[in-house]
């Protein structure tokens, strides 16, 4: 008593406020500066790069990978399919026959190179063309999970003359659709892949396989896809939404004009157009027309929330009127 104000510190006060008024805009502008970073839109695409986009496929809506064999109605299903044409016009164009080979990449991992391999790869083989699909990303072994099969054995224990061809090739539950896996992973798997091996086991490929997916390592990390370039007939790169950066397509942009990739295009993979339109989905088949366009032509997606439930129920009424 009588000594005077004890509290509020407001000294403290005001350097504090000063700490979080500065601090905030900052913490605003770096996650700013992330989201404008990654791509987008297709639009995001065009500014960068003159490279075509050859389909965009929207974002996965079941736990495993097989999502053309699981829902082969659904828009994400026909988004594959528009891809498949789009290829067989690319394949037609360079007076390709016979058996025909397709090398996916990406910048980085976690942006669906894998998913993409896959779902193409079962297009082509529900179309009874026969189809493998070559897992050669050796240091990170990923394609055997969803078709439940072992990658005790797989094109490792091919190029180190281990195994056979017939002993790495396994069979799937999906009518025309054979996978080799990578196998244990070796301590040089670029210089396996440069390997005289590899040559052969794609000429033993060709003969008995109308259509050869390459499931690579992604470019932006390590060589092996750069080698296995001259391989592929066509390259196709998977760039993500919200995910990949818009400088790794500037760097895309310089193999290119070096010759490292050629015949290249672009996925565009989940995709999510939050834009006015129906459910807000655009993608593939539909893409562009909305929810109501294509109602009846494709399996309707599971809504999610309890918005988007509402919606899909008002509509489901409204059809049934």
């Amino acid at each position: 008593v009588g000594d005077g104000l004890i509290g509020p510190r407001t000294g403290i006060n005001y350097i504090i406020a000063l700490f979080a008024g500065l601090l905030i805009p900052l913490l605003f502008i770096f996650v700013l500066f992330l989201v404008k970073n990654s791509i987008q839109n297709i639009d995001d695409i065009s500014a960068i790069t003159q490279i075509p986009v050859i389909g965009i496929v929207g974002i996965k809506v079941n736990e495993s990978n097989l999502s053309v064999f699981e829902r082969p109605k659904s828009a994400l299903s026909e988004s594959f399919r528009a891809i498949r044409s789009s290829l067989q016009f690319l394949y037609k164009k360079q007076s390709l026959s016979g058996s025909k080979t397709l090398m996916l990449t990406s910048s980085i991992s976690g942006e669906g190179k894998t998913f993409c391999s896959i779902n193409i790869a079962t297009v082509f083989a529900l179309s009874e063309k026969k189809t493998i699909i070559l897992g050669l990303d050796l240091r990170k072994p990923k394609i055997f999970d969803d078709f439940n099969i072992k990658n005790d054995i797989g094109a490792v224990n091919y190029l180190i003359g281990q195994k056979g061809l017939d002993e790495v090739i396994q069979k799937t539950h999906i009518p025309y659709l054979d996978v080799i896996t990578s196998g244990p992973i070796p301590p040089n798997p670029s210089e396996l892949i440069m390997g005289e091996s590899m040559k052969e086991m794609m000429d033993e490929l060709k003969k008995r396989y109308d259509y050869i997916i390459l499931d690579t390592p992604p470019v932006g990390l390590v060589s092996d896809a750069l080698e296995l370039a001259q391989y592929s007939d066509v390259t196709l790169y998977v760039v993500r939404q919200n995910f990949t950066k818009k400088e790794m397509l500037t760097l895309l942009n310089n193999r290119t004009k070096r010759g490292e990739l050629s015949n290249i295009s672009i996925i565009f993979n989940g995709y999510e157009n939050k834009a006015k339109y129906g459910t807000g989905y655009g993608y593939g088949y539909g893409y562009g027309y909305g929810y109501g366009y294509s109602n009846g032509y494709h399996e309707e997606e599971e809504a999610k929330g309890v918005i988007a439930r509402l919606k899909n129920i008002l509509h489901k009424r409204k059809n049934n009127e």
